[in-house]
């Protein structure tokens, strides 16, 4: 048998550590080049593990190190709520959301992606005004986020479609909402700036892929409590009922079909 890889050395875990520990806390003061600055112990502390270079010195290499990683994570906040960068402009979304939410939700997943999970939640904690609508629109944000890796399944065999329990495919969504915030939202990124008022009224919608561009519209409510129903899984004879209400059966399936929404296998996301 291979040997087993020996274990890290303690004085070298120690390193990555501190260096973690270091590099993720919040860059509190900057010099004029934007370049974390630290206090007379952080300082002894750094130039006593990193060697400087030629031109710079030890606090000011780990410093362009802990400026790029946060400058990184904006970035990643930015791309991933748009709208909300929209309303306050690259500056106040920094100042306002992204860099109070960061430090106090330093990434620890490997999928950066992920480091916005809990925005939607925390903006109810802020002051920040109209703050819930804009945790509706950043969960908006996270779906169209969501349908960029979300599994495109094998679709059924239309020999089985009335014998075999069909799902919905991971990259269809459905939402139930007071107002239709897809095309607020669009309306916020074409305008960049947030409307004064939302048309409230009951509308659901679904939010899929096709052809790698991500698309929404308005349902039915029957065909809504339809695709929720094939959501959890569902045979055709347990939909009669709401078969029975929709207008037009033999176009809602074929619509449903070109669209491949639909598969006999489900996902553990469900």
């Amino acid at each position: 048998m291979p040997k087993r890889l020996s274990q890290i050395p303690a004085s070298l875990e120690a390193m990555q550590q501190w260096f973690a520990r270091l590099i993720t806390s919040p860059i509190v003061e900057t010099d004029g080049d934007q370049i974390p600055t630290f206090s007379p112990d952080v300082i002894l502390d750094i130039r006593n593990k990193i060697a400087p270079s030629p031109t710079l010195k030890s606090e000011e290499r780990f410093g362009i190190y802990q400026q790029q990683y946060w400058w990184r994570l904006i970035s990643v906040m930015q791309d991933l709520f748009p709208t909300l960068v929209s309303i306050f402009d690259y500056e106040e979304f920094n100042r306002l959301i992204a860099e109070p939410y960061l430090a106090s939700h330093i990434p620890h997943d490997w999928f950066i992606s992920n480091i916005g999970a809990e925005l939607p939640d925390w903006l109810m904690t802020t002051s920040i005004k109209n703050k819930r609508l804009l945790k509706e629109l950043a969960l908006l944000d996270l779906a169209y986020e969501q349908l960029l890796f979300a599994n495109i399944l094998p679709p059924p065999k239309a020999a089985k479609y009335e014998t075999e329990t069909l799902y919905l495919q991971p990259f269809v969504l459905l939402f139930e909402m007071t107002s239709d915030l897809f095309s607020l939202r669009m309306e916020i990124l074409k305008e960049k700036k947030l409307p004064l008022k939302k048309e409230r009224r009951k509308t659901y919608m679904v939010l899929y892929r096709l052809h790698e561009e991500s698309l929404f519209e308005e349902l039915d409510p029957i065909v809504f409590k339809l695709l929720l129903r094939l959501q959890k899984g569902a045979c055709l004879n347990e939909l009669i009922p709401l078969l029975e209400k929709c207008e037009d059966v033999s176009s809602l399936f074929q619509t449903i079909s070109s669209r491949g929404w639909l598969t006999q296998k489900p996902t553990i996301d469900r």
